[in-house]
């Protein structure tokens, strides 16, 4: 610490003079260091400046220096973890920047798919099931409609005559019944000649003049003397049929096919599921074959205002392991796939297999064939290495020119081209340029 206060300077002789105190100008602020052992330097204030008795000669001591406590000064080891994190984060912002600074293109690539559907008869191990007969009815209302004009009543006369001679009533002949209604026979009546007692008689159709439910007249309504001697008409048996004009309804053939088809429906249903109760675990049942028979309780063309119709089915089925038909017909249309397309293309999705036809050849060893139609769908592969051929191959070019070059590619039916910025030359650096791959399917 400094002083801005005057210095005293004590010197100890070696000739054992006494000590005088000199009075020395102030100093810089710069202490000078002692040049000797001997030559000590001590710095007080004036206000405190030693009593000095003459003849003794006093030595002052330099100060021992007090303890330093302060601990050891550690390194900042502490502050890598700041400055990596730090170092992280520019890194991170600097590679995200790093697209938007740089020329990109992506480049969206179709590749060529081909289906392929065959037929394919394979045999397998299946049973055939017990056949299984259902029937149920139900009644609808009839649809038809009909209108019937007004008829006439028709029946029959009976001519009796009392002559010995033969006599002929002519068709035409009209007759007048108790209530009114006229009567005209349909024909001539030649009536035999009498042979007392019993007299001769002939029966002839006729019909009434009027139509209508009034000419059905009773029995002997007709008996009464007629157009001759000795002859006598009677109606021995009531006219019938007389009807009024009326409008009624009638069975038709969409009535019946509308329950057939109602009650097929339910059938069906049920014979499914009576049938694939009797599957096997591993099983699928093929569709059954199934035999209707119809009957109703009117004919078509029949007055009714409802009819009831049966349907009773007969169904047969066929169960076969699922299993062994789907694999076999993967490993055909696999192996076509293989032939037709090469090894270029991949089989993209599942395989569909659905049974056309199946029939048992051996019902004894249970050998079923069974006729399937096989789809499926190849893409070509697109490969790493393909892919870099691609783009070594379009960099730096227009989009015009790499689209042209790309759809040339034999394994490429599509493609699209987007260059950021709108670009219409594609980055030089192959880095630069994404690659998209695209199913149609």
């Amino acid at each position: 610490m400094q002083y801005t206060l005057e210095e005293a300077e004590l010197t100890q002789h070696s000739n054992g003079q006494e000590l005088q105190p000199e009075i020395s100008e102030p100093t810089s602020t710069t202490t000078p260091e002692p040049e000797t052992e001997q030559e000590i330097t001590t710095i007080v204030p004036i206000t405190t400046e030693p009593e000095v008795i003459d003849g003794e000669v006093i030595e002052i001591e330099p100060p021992e220096p007090a303890e330093d406590h302060t601990p050891p000064k550690q390194k900042p080891y502490w502050l890598l973890i700041p400055l990596t994190i730090l170092f992280c984060l520019l890194f991170v912002a600097a590679s995200s920047l790093l697209p938007f600074l740089t020329p990109s293109a992506t480049v969206t690539i179709i590749p060529v798919e081909r289906t392929i559907t065959t037929l394919a008869a394979i045999q397998v191990q299946g049973r055939q099931l017990a056949p299984l007969t259902l029937m149920q009815s139900m009644s609808v209302a009839t649809t038809g409609k009909k209108h019937q004009d007004a008829t006439r009543a028709e029946g029959t006369i009976t001519l009796y005559n009392g002559l010995i001679l033969r006599q002929t009533i002519a068709a035409g002949t009209m007759l007048t019944g108790s209530d009114g209604v006229q009567v005209v026979t349909d024909q001539a009546a030649v009536i035999p000649a009498a042979n007392p007692p019993i007299e001769g008689q002939v029966t002839v159709p006729a019909h009434t003049l009027v139509a209508g439910q009034q000419g059905n007249i009773q029995a002997y309504d007709i008996n009464t003397a007629c157009c001759v001697t000795s002859v006598v008409a009677k109606n021995t048996q009531a006219f019938t049929g007389g009807a009024s004009a009326r409008d009624f309804l009638v069975v038709t053939r969409a009535d019946i096919n509308t329950a057939v088809t109602s009650l097929l429906v339910t059938l069906s249903q049920s014979e499914v599921a009576a049938l694939q109760a009797q599957l096997h675990p591993g099983e699928e049942l093929i569709t059954p074959s199934c035999d209707p028979t119809v009957s109703s309780t009117h004919k078509i063309g029949d007055e009714a205002k409802e009819v009831a119709v049966t349907v009773s089915v007969t169904c047969s089925g066929m169960a076969y392991l699922a299993h062994k038909v789907h694999a076999n017909a993967t490993q055909l249309i696999q192996s076509q796939a293989n032939k037709t397309l090469g090894s270029d293309y991949r089989l993209m999705g599942d395989i569909q297999v659905s049974i056309v036809h199946a029939t048992i050849s051996n019902p004894r060893q249970g050998i079923a064939n069974i006729v399937v139609q096989v789809t499926g769908t190849w893409v070509y592969q697109i490969t790493p290495e393909i892919q870099q051929h691609l783009l070594h191959l379009i960099a730096g070019m227009s989009k015009q020119q790499a689209l042209q070059t790309l759809l040339q590619f034999p394994g490429i039916q599509g493609a699209q081209i987007i260059v950021k910025g709108g670009n219409r030359t594609l980055p030089q650096d192959p880095r630069n340029i994404h690659i998209v791959i695209l199913y149609a399917s």
